[in-house]
């Protein structure tokens, strides 16, 4: 999915970071069976990188990932989207995030977030196993672009 972008009514909560998000934009979002990767994409210089003032596009994926598990965790919790069970409980939703560089990246590595180029993407999404099955990846992608398509969501 290309140009992920919902609002929300009220405002959903993030106590962590104490902050209320009205909405959330994110530029794709790939349903696979070894996970949900959202993935921002930023054709920054040098320059751009060292720019204080350019918005983190790590605090905008983490924002971003707090609030799709949330709504997806409800879903499941609901019973509207019903992932396979296993004896033991239920199965995580494994959400990656994922910023893609086209020039050149940080030196840095951040908490809960990996920067790649283009050229190592496709590696980096091929390294995992699968989590869900056909199904399952079919029933997440389905939701998640249903509530694309409504763009605000009642919360």
């Amino acid at each position: 999915m290309n140009d992920f972008d919902i609002s929300f009514s009220p405002a959903i909560y993030n106590r962590r970071e104490n902050d209320y998000i009205k909405s959330i934009q994110i530029d794709h979002i790939l349903v696979a069976p070894s996970g949900i990767f959202l993935i921002e994409t930023k054709n920054w210089s040098v320059k751009s990188l060292q720019d204080l003032n350019l918005r983190s596009p790590v605090q905008q994926i983490k924002r971003t990932n707090f609030v799709l598990f949330k709504l997806l965790n409800k879903e499941i919790s609901n019973s509207h989207l019903s992932l396979g069970k296993h004896h033991w409980g239920d199965k995580k939703i494994s959400i990656k995030n994922l910023i893609v560089l086209t020039n050149t990246r940080p030196k840095e590595e951040f908490q809960y977030v990996k920067i790649v180029t283009l050229n190592e993407l496709l590696s980096y999404i091929n390294y995992f196993k699968p989590v869900f099955s056909n199904y399952e990846t079919k029933r997440i992608a389905e939701f998640l672009l249903e509530i694309n398509n409504q763009k605000t969501i009642e919360t």
